[in-house]
């Protein structure tokens, strides 16, 4: 049967298009979209200029505390998010299903932090007219925190060293670390848990001391990059993402060459005051550190303590929610 002139043209016309399909596929940039926390991280890329003339594109997406990260990874917002190195202790130990090691939902590829003692990423601090010197002083007081991630590990870990339940004093839930801060820096809170910076202003001035560091109670403290588990399987996004963990790696040394322009930065673009913004570049002054034996050591015990204090319900494997693959990338090593 002899098909009709419009019949053929159209099954022609079909033919040009899924022939043409593969060829324009390949010409097609592949895009990491990235979430992170605030515009910190991403504007000190943007100056570095690392990401010039990379074969994929990186689209910033800001989201506010670890919680919202972690939603935009599971609806596939976001590729890739920012968190606290603890945020999937929390995440698998409070898991319906057990993690399978084969096919993990999320996987750690990166974490960071400033290396120097002066400069302890995560603290409880308390209010100076509230007279707390110790963490038992504690009982009876306001204590602002965000839930998720190293922050909420700091506000427990420091209830326990404390010899403390929420029964014991007034817990001040908010979404992030900004807003649990705020509250603690006009008063409203006299005790917070979480990242330095926010209440560094009030350290320097006297109204603020802190009583334990991150350090004191072992916690890592490493800001981290997590992916999902589908990103790290496809075998283009995963070599965009190791090559953009490369570039960041080489942010980090311009950043340590650069602290004038990126205090300026932080003034300029995020709007941070100019005492904020000299303080928020030294305690950001990171490197690149290595997803090893020891770290995952380090993790399991958070994690076994928190089980045995009732924080998460189960005992968990942290060991399944490190991506070891991309160390090359961001500090050379296995």
């Amino acid at each position: 049967m002899t098909l009709p002139v419009l019949s053929r043209r159209l099954i022609l016309a079909a033919g040009l298009v899924l022939s043409a399909t593969p060829a324009f596929a390949a010409e097609e940039k592949v895009k990491l979209l990235v979430g992170y926390q605030d515009l910190t991280v991403p504007s000190t890329v943007e100056a570095s200029k690392v990401l010039e003339g990379a074969p994929y594109e990186v689209q910033w997406v800001i989201l506010p505390g670890p919680a919202a990260q972690l939603s935009a990874l599971y609806s596939k917002n976001i590729d890739v998010g920012h968190m606290g190195d603890t945020s999937l202790i929390i995440e698998q130990g409070k898991a319906k299903e057990d993690w399978d090691p084969a096919r993990p939902p999320l996987q750690i590829v990166a974490g960071w932090r400033a290396t120097d003692a002066k400069y302890p990423p995560i603290v409880t601090v308390a209010r100076a007219d509230a007279g707390i010197n110790t963490l038992a002083d504690l009982r009876g007081k306001t204590w602002a925190y965000n839930f998720g991630g190293f922050n909420y590990l700091q506000y427990v870990l420091s209830g326990i060293k404390a010899g403390l339940t929420p029964k014991d004093y007034e817990p001040v839930q908010l979404g992030d670390q900004n807003a649990s801060a705020a509250a603690f820096n006009s008063g409203r809170a006299q005790a917070y848990s979480g990242s330095i910076a926010p209440v560094a202003e009030g350290i320097e001035r006297g109204s603020a001391k802190v009583i334990v560091t991150s350090d004191a109670l072992d916690i890592p403290a490493l800001n981290v990059f997590t992916a999902r588990g589908d990103v790290l399987k496809d075998p283009a996004k995963a070599a965009a993402l190791a090559d953009f963990l490369a570039r960041v790696r080489s942010h980090w040394t311009w950043y340590a060459n650069n602290l004038d322009t990126v205090e300026k930065l932080y003034v300029e673009k995020v709007k941070q005051t100019p005492t904020r913004a000299k303080l928020t570049t030294a305690y950001q002054n990171a490197t690149f550190q290595p997803l090893d034996d020891k770290l995952v050591e380090r993790e399991q015990k958070i994690a076994d303590i928190l089980f045995e204090a009732g924080a998460i319900p189960k005992k968990i494997d942290v060991s399944v929610e490190f991506n070891r693959a991309f160390n090359t990338a961001t500090v050379g090593g296995n």
